[in-house]
């Protein structure tokens, strides 16, 4: 069965592919013009191209601009040196992050979850929080074919995304049509039936009038070390027009179907992962999950003039997902031999979720008195519905086992014919938010003072739950100072909030978690603008997150909002060329989070979070063909769960990658890269669940990656 169901997967594959080819292959090849592109365009200092991490800082000041002039901790992380490092996961690119960990979630291997600045960005429902082109989209996977640059803003203070999250915002930057006839095909393997397979075709459909189309189809198979399958297939279509200057107009449609089985990792016992088989797997659903994703995006900017720009974005996503799940549940039995667990399973059978997002922003440039003004407003209308519908299964099909000698195969779907007793979780969430912003630069000097007004109706919880109205503002302000060309000196206040996920014991919604940040730092080029570092200190405090409700202790469902926390540490970072053949990407992240007020942690520090984390890579030129990149990721211990009962060791992992590449004349090029991950075989341990130390997910051990790419 698998293999029948794997050909006509294939087949299908490839029948996109070629409809893409026959829709392209008419379109007669025109000289290339201007691109038509959504991606900030690279600053250039002193006569060469910064690195893609001094793109700008459009998440926190709404404009394009060299993070130079931003007076917040900002980065871009481009797409290509992600696969330079041989990473295919968000947490792989967001390795470049100072100050970013990584976190555990259960839907699958193409949607992650993170740590930034020590703030949870998971407030108790299992949906990762990122962006997508500036609107935020729960549980969009990571498709690396889709990925054009990953930016990060580090804390609250966001511009853009309705709202700014806790620890920071990230935004996945697709990839758009642009004025070039160009294409693309990539095929990975790795070990243990790793494989991705990726068509990218763009064409200019008319030079005169400046319409280009772009086609991506992928499949990506994750590694199956631990004995999960998890496939994606996507395909995005996309349309742009415009004429440089004055307008641009652009359409896109995404499908993102992904099937895979969720992993719950190891347990910990006496406070340390058990020492079994890192790859041993406990989980085993009756069925596959799968999550459907449909996206449909408009986009459009308008010049009124030459120094003021309206644009206007709109997003609807619709999607169906079913999940699932067979774990281990609670502690280890008594009565039963050492390390035997219950073991559950869970049915959400058809989940429904639908977002519609439109944004309107107005961006100008003005000159009052002698002062430059950078003004930025924005209007942001976003509703979120979530039905998601849950059956009760019988304990008696998932038998308890033991996890030092386990049994498979005793786990057995519900009877057929029996009507289970059913449960719905429904989420509720319409928000109207508006901003208001001006950067004032007058000689050394620049001013950023934001104000954003969000007012909001949220339900979140079963049937009948109460909704919770509030409107909040949240200010921010900035100030940089430039010592020199090289050299900038910044500071700001910032505040931010987002929903909890949760209701309370009287049915009702809680308000959202709200953070406020006080941060200062230094912003440096060296070597002629071609290495860029950057040092940031902060602190971070956290109010209104959710506590559990002791006025009902045998409900783990009931919380307050009488829980804080607080962040603070040391981030720096240095990326950029060191000689015309190296090429490094250093950060480190001293990071101390812990809960202040909780009714059972307080005092306790965050799980996920170690005090030191950093990442070295360098990647030398020899000549025009070869190339080799190595790269070291190192943290530090950190706890498991919030009762801090379970230490994570810390660790060090090393990778390499040595790549040839060819040019073949006319446009096209041939680049083939091999991948050695975890090269010493490094026994640890990624991330665990946020609540419990029983779902502990290890890291894979040494395996190798091969990747060949055709560009025409």
């Amino acid at each position: 069965m698998k293999k029948t169901r794997y050909t006509s997967t294939m087949h299908a594959t490839a029948s996109v592919v070629l409809l893409g080819l026959t829709i392209v292959a008419g379109t007669p090849a025109v000289a290339q013009a201007d691109e038509i592109t959504t991606r900030t365009p690279i600053v250039i200092v002193s006569g060469h191209a910064l690195p893609d991490g001094q793109r700008a800082g459009t998440l926190a000041i709404g404009t394009n601009g060299s993070s130079m002039d931003v007076p917040f901790s900002v980065d871009s992380i481009d797409g290509e040196r992600v696969r330079d490092q041989a990473g295919t996961t968000l947490q792989d690119a967001l390795r470049n992050i100072p100050g970013a960990q990584a976190d555990s979630g259960f839907n699958g291997a193409h949607t992650q979850f993170f740590i930034l600045r020590g703030a949870v960005a998971d407030s108790s429902t299992g949906s990762n929080r990122i962006l997508r082109d500036g609107v935020r989209l729960s549980n969009y996977p990571y498709v690396p074919a889709f990925i054009d640059s990953v930016d990060v803003l580090r804390g609250p203070g966001s511009a853009v995304g309705v709202r700014s999250e806790p620890g920071g915002t990230v935004n996945l930057v697709t990839r758009q049509p642009t004025m070039a006839n160009a294409g693309a095909v990539l095929v990975a393997a790795g070990e243990h039936a790793a494989r991705e397979y990726t068509a990218d075709l763009n064409r200019i459909l008319s030079a005169e009038d400046a319409l280009a189309a772009r086609i991506i189809v992928t499949r990506s198979d994750a590694s199956q070390w631990r004995h999960v399958p998890d496939r994606l297939e996507a395909v995005k279509l996309g349309i742009a027009q415009g004429d440089g200057r004055r307008y641009r107009l652009r359409a896109g449609v995404e499908a993102i179907n992904q099937t895979y089985r969720p992993d719950y990792g190891i347990p910990a016992v006496d406070g340390r992962p058990v020492a079994i088989p890192r790859d041993r797997q406990f989980g085993e659903p009756f069925g596959d999950s799968t999550t459907k994703n449909r996206i449909i995006d408009l986009h459009g900017d308008f010049a009124i003039t030459d120094a003021t720009k309206v644009a206007v974005d709109v997003t609807h996503l619709a999607a169906h997902a079913t999940s699932i799940k067979n774990l281990l549940n609670g502690a280890p039995l008594a009565g039963q031999p050492a390390g035997t667990y219950a073991r559950v399973s869970a049915l959400e059978p058809a989940t429904k979720r639908r977002i519609d997002s439109i944004a309107m922003s107005l961006t100008s440039k003005q000159e009052l008195a002698g002062i430059t003004h950078k003004l930025f407003f924005g209007l942001d209308r976003y509703k979120e519905t979530l039905d998601q519908p849950a059956l009760t299964v019988p304990a008696a099909t998932s038998p308890p086992i033991n996890v030092y000698l386990p049994v498979f195969g005793r786990v057995t779907a519900p009877p057929a014919g029996v009507v289970l007793p059913r449960s719905r979780t429904n989420e509720d969430l319409t928000s109207l938010a508006a901003s208001a912003q001006d950067q004032i630069d007058l000689a050394a000097w620049s001013l950023v003072a934001g104000l954003r007004y969000t007012d909001q109706q949220f339900m979140f919880g079963a049937a009948g739950t109460l909704p919770v109205d509030e409107s909040r503002w949240s200010p921010k302000l900035g100030v940089l100072y430039r010592v020199s060309a090289q050299h900038t000196l910044y500071a700001n206040i910032a505040s931010g909030m987002s929903p909890n996920q949760v209701s309370s014991s009287s049915n009702r919604s809680l308000p959202s978690r709200v953070s406020r940040q006080m941060e200062m730092g230094w912003k440096s080029l060296w070597l002629e603008g071609l290495l860029m570092g950057d040092i940031a200190l902060y602190r971070l405090q956290q109010t209104n997150m959710i506590s559990a409700d002791q006025s009902t202790p045998a409900n783990n469902f009931d919380f307050t909002v009488d829980g804080s926390a607080r962040s603070q540490g040391i981030e720096a970072s240095l990326t950029g060329s060191v000689t015309a053949n190296l090429d490094v990407a250093a950060t480190y992240a001293y990071t101390d989070a812990a809960y202040r007020q909780n009714a059972v942690y307080g005092g306790k520090r965050v799980p996920n979070v170690a005090r030191h984390a950093m990442t070295l890579w360098g990647q030398y030129r020899w000549n025009d063909a070869w190339k080799t990149g190595a790269g070291l990721y190192l943290q530090g211990a950190r706890f498991a769960d919030e009762a801090n009962g379970t230490t994570l060791p810390g660790y060090g992992r090393f990778d390499a990658t040595h790549t040839w590449a060819r040019k073949l004349g006319q446009g096209q090029s041939i680049e083939v890269q091999l991948a050695l991950r975890n090269a010493f075989n490094q026994h640890y341990f990624v991330s665990s669940h946020l609540h419990v130390s029983r779902w502990i997910m290890p890291g894979e051990g040494r395996n190798v990656r091969l990747t060949g790419t055709y560009r025409f």
